[in-house]
């Protein structure tokens, strides 16, 4: 039986192709959680810094910043969140699948993370007010802050095993083990630039309020204390970075230095923005005019916005041709599962395919008959027999006596192996350039070359008819 993308119905999305949309909520909910994970910590420096001066104000803008902290981060974030196992669900659901499947006990813990930090925070907003009035001691109070530091980081630690699997799954591709999944092969030198880039992060989200403060030497002093945050796990952020590009495989490295067309902008934008965040970080150290900080602090969150989103695209396109390198291609189908395919065909392997094709056989059979059923009636329940099944074993070409039904198994097709990255119009990866003027030969002459000439790409899944159907109704797609 197979067990991969073709025993899931896909989310077909019209002007926008699905990894398009994941990409985009993922860079969104990644930018935020990460955030998640260092404003903690910088919450209790913050809140030590106050407590070790005495200085109400600066207790008081802790204060403020803590509840933005918990709208931003625990509201915000967690919605994001849910977008993501909504979009991937829907657009890559063998991939989910996976992913849930190998990692569900490590989901779990994550889950109960979570909560441990939501409580924590909680508590931590709502008792900052008796911190302050002195009726709680500020050891006490900052105890919470550092649990919630504790099941952020836990959280962080987590999901940084899930998403380093996918590019670098290691031995578990050999052994299965759900440990060699976790800690795989770029397992810490991703949790040290993540871990880094959310204190940056801190810093810069730090920024937000520490620029509404009223009074200006504190104003100036805490503005001081973000750029530190923002500057100094610099430092770690690249010594990860470093790391990191090491421990992969030696084809995604160079599939990194060879800046294909689809990786080449987001390369840049990663080696031109986080110097340039660095410096911006430094300049913070001048003193500047009040009404100047607004419109910088927005150059400083693009800036931190385009590091982040940068890697998290690089990622995953360095991944391509895979969803899990070396086991399940981008399409959700699987090594053992795309042998399958080719050798049976698309019908043959995929139960949505068969019902697809149930009708259009049964249709094209009795166009076929013509008249021949006014003068014979079907004998016993032959007329009940398993439809799908005569489609299972039903040669291609009675699909093609019917054009509408021919367009409905190519676009079948185009569901199960083109639409988690491409689309048919929309801003990126848009199929009809790539197919337009090269008329059928050279289209199946295209699809033939994929994963060998053209590496980049999954191979196509089906049969030497299936290609030729579908490099048909690709070479008829127009804009």
């Amino acid at each position: 039986m197979i067990t991969s993308a073709m025993n899931f119905p896909v989310w077909d999305l019209n002007g926008i192709n699905g990894g398009l949309l994941i990409a985009v909520i993922a860079v969104i909910h990644v930018f935020v959680s990460q955030f998640a994970v260092g404003g903690g910590f910088f919450l209790v420096m913050a809140e030590r810094k106050g407590h070790r001066e005495a200085s109400a104000p600066i207790l008081k803008w802790v204060h403020r910043h803590t509840r933005f902290f918990l709208l931003l981060a625990m509201v915000f974030g967690s919605l994001t969140g849910v977008g993501i196992w909504l979009a991937i669900s829907l657009v890559t659901p063998p991939g989910t699948s996976l992913l849930v499947r190998e990692f569900v006990y490590a989901w779990a813990t994550e889950w109960v993370f979570f909560l441990g930090e939501i409580i924590a925070l909680v508590l931590y907003s709502a008792s900052f007010a008796r911190c302050r009035e002195g009726r709680m001691a500020p050891p006490d109070h900052m105890l919470l802050g550092i649990a919630y530091c504790l099941f952020a980081f836990l959280s962080l630690f987590i999901i940084n095993g899930i998403i380093s699997f996918m590019l670098t799954p290691g031995e578990w591709v050999n052994n299965g083990s759900f440990w060699s999944a976790l800690f795989n092969p770029s397992f810490w030198p991703s949790l040290v630039f993540r871990f880094g880039l959310s204190l940056t992060l801190a810093g810069m989200f730090g920024l937000i309020t520490a620029t509404a403060i009223t009074d200006a030497e504190t104003r100036e002093e805490m503005i001081r204390f973000c750029a530190q945050w923002i500057c100094l796990p610099f430092i770690l952020m690249v010594l990860g970075m470093i790391w990191y590009v090491n421990a992969l495989p030696e084809a995604v490295q160079e599939s990194i230095h060879r800046r294909t067309s689809d990786i080449r902008p987001f390369v840049r934008s990663f080696l031109d923005s986080a110097p340039l965040l660095f410096l911006a970080g430094m300049f913070l150290f001048i003193r500047m005019p009040k009404k100047v900080y607004r419109p910088y602090i927005i150059v400083v969150l693009l800036l931190g916005f385009s590091v982040a989103g940068s890697f998290e695209w690089i990622r995953e396109t360095a991944r391509h041709p895979w969803l899990v390198y070396g086991y399940m291609y981008s399409n959700g189908i699987t090594l053992a599962d795309g042998e399958k395919i080719n050798e049976q065909g698309v019908f043959a392997m995929s139960g949505w395919a068969r019902l697809r094709a149930a009708g259009a056989i049964a249709a094209a059979g009795q166009s076929h008959a013509g008249g021949e059923s006014s003068r014979a009636e079907p004998s016993g329940d032959s007329s009940g027999q398993d439809v799908s099944a005569k489609a299972q074993a039903a040669p291609l070409a009675l699909i093609a006596l019917r054009p509408e039904e021919r367009d409905r198994f190519a676009r079948f097709v185009y569901t199960q192996q083109c639409s988690s990255c491409h689309g048919i119009g929309g801003p990126m990866l848009n199929l009809i350039p790539r197919v337009s003027g090269r008329g059928e030969t050279g289209v199946a002459a295209l699809l033939g070359a994929q994963g060998t000439i053209s590496p980049y790409m999954p191979p196509f899944f089906g049969t030497e008819e299936e290609r030729l159907l579908f490099a048909r109704w690709l070479a008829g797609l127009k804009e």
